[in-house]
C-alpha cells in the first residue's frame, strides 16, 4: 500500500492546520498551538518476525505501539539562522521492532508548532508512517497511514509546556489525507535510544507532596531528556528543570485531575527539578523521572591514565558529547541550536571518532549543512563556521573512507567558494565579508568575539578561508584518485586563490615591528547587526597568530615562535576559551611542541571539571557580566579527542582505517589504557613507563609503529 500524509479535518479544526516555520518566526502569535493524536489497529494472521517502518511528522511526533514507547522525531533537517523555511523534504526515522502480539495498536501524538530551534516546519501539520511486517515464512505485508486512521485534538495540551488533564479530550474521527503529499527521506542514521532515569539522593523514587511546598530532586548527571512524572491523585505542579540547583531553568506546568502520568514534548538539559506544588489533595504522591534521549552506542572508547584528574576531564567531555548526540549534533541540549554552529560539530565529530566511533551522524551533519549551503547560495550565518565545514568534510572522509560524501558536497563547495570570492578586495584578502563570526566566546576591547568588528576578526576569517581552500584542493586530489568527474577545474581555481591569499595575508596583516600578525585592518567594512562599525584599532591576539602558524600562512621559521607566543600565559595577549583551545592544541601538535606543552594545556580543564563533573561547562571566562554558562556544551570537549589521539599517536595513512600508524607515548604519565573504536573493532593500547607497549589492532587494519 502507498502511505499518505494525514492530519486533522480542516472543517472541524480550521485553526489547527497551518503553523510557523521555525522557533524564531516573528508571526508565531498568528497561529494556534495544538497536539493531534492518531490511533490505528492492525491485526495479522500470525505474529510477525519483525516490523520495519518509517515515521515522520510536522512538527514533532512521538509514537507508541501497544503502550510501548517507540520514539520521538523526526530527525531535524538542520537549519541556519539565515534560512527561515524548511528544506523541500522531511526526514523520516526508521524503526525495527519484534512484536509479541498479532494485534498492534499504533498511537501517535504530533505537536503542530516548533518549540526549539532544531524543529523546522513546512507550515502545515501532518503525520506519516509507512512500514512492512515480515513473517516466518518470508512473506510480508505493508501498512501505513491513510484515511482509516483515527485522529483527534488533545486539548489538554493547552500551550507549550502547559498540560491540564482536567480538560476533556475531543472524540476520535477519521483522519484526512493531505492534498499536498510530501517527500519523506529516510535519515541515514539509526533511531535514538531512550532510558528511564530515576532521581538520586532520595530514599524512595516516590514521595508525598503538600500544597505550597517546593521539592528539589537531583539526578546523578546532566541529561538530555524529557520531564516525566506520575501522580496517584489530583494535584497542580510547576516543574522547573535546571542543570545545576543554583541556576534558573525552564518550566513545565502540569495539572492532574486524578491519578495519571505526564511526559514532556520538549527535550531539556536536566540535572534536576524544582517541583512547586500549587495544590494537592491529602495523600498525593509523586514519582518523577526523566526519559533520557541519546544516539545509540555500539562501541565506547576508554582513556584511563595514572592521572585521575585527567581521567575525569576525559570522562566529562565524553559524557557531554553523548548527551549532545541526538538526531543531529547539538551545541548543547539546553540551547539546541541549528547546524549553523558548524565549529561546534567539527570538534564533536572528531571527539566521536575517538570515543564512540560511529560517524554516520557526523556524515549526515555534513550533508545537511551542504543542503543549506546549496539552498542559500553558499551563505551561512557564521562565516568562519561555513569555512570550518570544509575541514569537517575532509576529516569525516578520512575516518570513513566514504568518497560519496565528496560527490554529495561538491555543489556546496562550489557555491561556498564562489560566494567568498566576491568578498575579496583588490588586495586578494577578504575585505567585504558580511560578518566575521565566530572567533571565540570572549570579549576584546569591549567587543564580543562572537561577532567582532573587522579589525578584530578579519585575520581569523582569512586564515580559515585559506585553510578551507587548501583542504578543498586536497579533496580534489582524492576525487581524482576515485575517478570522480568535474573536480580538476575546481582544483586549479581554488589552488590559485589559495596562493594569492597566502601572499596577501602576510603582506596585509604582519607587523614587522612587533613581529606579530594583527587581528585585522581598520579599513571600512560592511556594517550591520552582526558586523559593528570598524573602529581605528590596531590589535594583536592569540587567534590570528596561532592560525597563521597552524595553517602555514607564516614563514616556516616563524611557526615555533608564533605557536609559543600563542600558548604563553605570561604575555598580555587575551586568553582563549575551551572552544578555541581545540585549534591551539592542533597548533601545538603541528609545531612539534606537544611533548613540552600538551599535557599542561589539557590540564587547564581540571579546575572546571572539579567545579562540576555532571557535564562540561560552556567556558571558563564569562563573556559578559551575569552570563550563566550551560554545563552541557561539547564544543569545549576537545580533550576527549586529543588525549587518546596523542597517547596512541594514531595517524590515518589510508582513509577508513585501511592503514594506520601508531606512535604511543605517555608524555610524563606513569601508565595509560586507551581504546579507540573503529569500524572493525577496538584499537587497544596499554602503556607503562617501565614496559613495552601492548597493542591490539583489528585484523582488518594494516598498521605500523612509527617512532615517537
Amino acid at each position: 500500500m502507498k502511505s499518505s500524509w494525514i492530519w486533522l479535518n480542516k472543517e472541524a479544526y480550521p485553526q489547527h492546520q497551518k503553523t510557523y516555520f521555525n522557533y524564531q518566526s516573528t508571526d508565531k502569535a498568528s497561529f494556534s498551538y495544538g497536539v493531534a493524536e492518531f490511533m490505528h489497529m492492525i491485526s495479522f494472521q500470525e505474529i510477525p518476525c519483525r516490523l520495519s517502518f518509517q515515521v515522520s511528522g510536522d512538527t514533532r511526533y512521538r509514537l507508541w505501539i501497544n503502550e510501548q514507547f517507540i520514539g520521538t522525531g523526526p530527525a531535524s533537517s538542520g537549519g541556519d539562522f539565515l534560512v527561515t523555511t524548511a528544506l523541500p523534504w522531511y526526514y523520516a526515522d526508521t524503526y525495527t521492532i519484534v512484536p509479541e502480539q498479532k494485534q498492534l495498536r499504533f498511537f501517535a501524538q504530533v505537536q503542530l508548532s516548533p518549540q526549539v530551534l532544531t524543529e523546522l516546519s513546512h507550515g502545515q501539520g501532518g503525520f506519516y508512517l509507512s512500514g512492512q511486517a515480515i513473517f516466518p515464512d518470508g512473506s510480508s505485508k505493508e501498512f501505513g497511514t491513510d484515511d482509516t486512521w483515527l485522529v483527534r485534538l488533545n486539548r489538554q495540551y493547552r500551550a507549550p509546556s502547559s498540560y491540564d488533564a482536567s480538560i476533556e479530550t475531543d472524540s476520535w474521527m477519521p483522519a484526512v489525507l493531505l492534498s499536498q503529499q510530501r517527500s519523506a527521506v529516510a535519515a541515514s542514521i539509526p533511531s535514538l535510544q531512550y532510558e528511564k532515569v530515576l532521581p538520586q539522593h532520595h530514599e524512595s523514587t516516590s514521595f508525598s507532596i503538600s500544597t505550597g511546598e517546593e521539592y528539589t530532586i537531583l539526578f546523578d548527571k546532566i541529561y538530555a531528556g524529557y520531564v516525566g512524572v506520575c501522580a496517584n491523585a489530583p494535584c497542580s505542579l510547576d516543574i522547573e528543570c535546571f542543570e545545576l540547583p543554583e541556576q534558573k531553568g525552564l518550566n513545565e506546568q502540569i495539572i492532574f485531575a486524578s491519578s495519571g502520568s505526564f511526559l514532556s514534548f520538549r527535550m531539556h538539559s536536566i540535572g534536576g527539578y524544582r517541583i512547586r506544588v500549587k495544590s494537592a489533595v491529602s495523600g498525593a504522591v509523586l514519582s518523577p523521572y526523566l526519559l533520557f534521549s541519546h544516539y545509540p552506542m555500539h562501541q565506547e572508547g576508554v582513556c584511563h591514565t595514572s592521572d585521575p584528574e585527567l581521567n575525569k576531564v576525559y570522562d566529562v567531555c565524553k559524557w557531554t558529547l553523548k548527551i549532545c548526540r541526538q538526531s543531529l549534533h547539538l551545541d548543547s541540549p539546553r540551547h539546541q541550536e541549528w547546524l549553523a554552529c558548524t565549529g561546534d560539530y567539527h570538534i564533536e565529530a572528531l571527539m566521536t571518532a575517538m570515543t564512540f566511533g560511529d560517524m554516520r551522524l557526523a556524515a549526515l551533519d555534513v550533508k545537511r549543512t551542504a543542503d543549506f549551503l546549496v539552498y542559500n547560495n553558499g551563505r551561512m550565518f557564521h562565516t568562519t563556521y561555513s569555512l570550518i565545514w570544509v575541514q569537517m568534510l575532509e576529516k569525516i572522509y578520512q575516518f570513513t573512507g566514504d568518497v560519496s560524501l565528496l560527490s554529495y558536497c561538491k555543489e556546496a563547495l562550489e557555491k561556498l567558494f564562489a560566494l567568498f570570492h566576491t568578498y575579496l578586495g583588490e588586495n586578494f584578502i577578504l575585505e567585504y565579508a558580511p560578518d566575521y563570526m565566530f572567533v571565540d566566546w570572549t570579549v576584546i576591547e569591549g567587543y564580543s568575539m562572537h561577532h567582532p568588528p573587522k579589525c578584530l576578526g578579519q585575520t581569523v576569517l582569512n586564515a580559515f578561508y585559506y585553510k578551507a581552500l587548501c583542504t578543498a584542493v586536497q579533496l580534489c586530489d582524492i576525487a581524482k584518485k576515485a575517478k570522480l568527474s568535474g573536480w580538476e577545474q575546481n582544483k586549479s581555481i581554488w589552488l590559485r586563490h589559495a596562493q594569492e591569499l597566502k601572499a596577501a595575508f602576510h603582506a596585509c596583516f604582519y607587523d614587522q615591528e612587533k613581529a606579530l600578525y594583527l587581528d585585522g585592518l581598520a579599513s571600512p567594512g560592511i556594517e550591520g547587526r552582526w558586523q559593528p562599525a570598524n573602529p581605528p584599532l590596531r590589535h594583536y591576539s592569540r587567534y590570528g597568530n596561532l592560525l597563521a602558524a597552524l595553517y602555514d600562512l607564516c614563514p616556516s621559521e616563524d611557526v615555533l615562535r608564533l605557536t609559543r607566543i600563542s600558548i604563553d600565559d605570561e604575555n598580555d595577549l587575551p586568553p582563549v576559551q575551551p572552544y578555541f583551545m581545540h585549534f591551539m592544541l592542533e597548533g601545538v601538535i603541528k609545531a612539534g611542541l606537544f611533548p613540552q606543552y600538551g599535557m599542561q594545556l589539557l590540564r587547564k580543564w581540571i579546575p572546571m571539571v572539579k567545579e562540576c563533573d555532571k557535564g562540561l561547562q560552556e567556558g571558563w571566562i564569562k563573556p559578559e557580566e551575569g552570563y550563566s554558562f550551560d554545563h552541557s556544551h561539547a564544543w569545549g570537549g576537545t580533550p576527549a579527542y586529543h588525549l587518546p589521539l596523542m597517547l596512541t599517536g594514531l595517524q590515518m595513512l589510508e582513509s577508513g582505517y585501511k592503514k594506520i600508524s601508531l606512535s604511543p607515548c605517555l608524555y610524563g604519565l606513569e601508565y595509560a589504557d586507551v581504546k579507540i573504536p573503529t569500524p572493525y573493532g577496538m584499537i587497544h593500547c596499554i602503556l607503562h613507563r617501565e614496559k613495552a607497549p601492548q597493542i591490539s589492532v583489528p585484523a582488518e587494519i594494516e598498521w605500523t609503529i612509527a617512532p615517537t
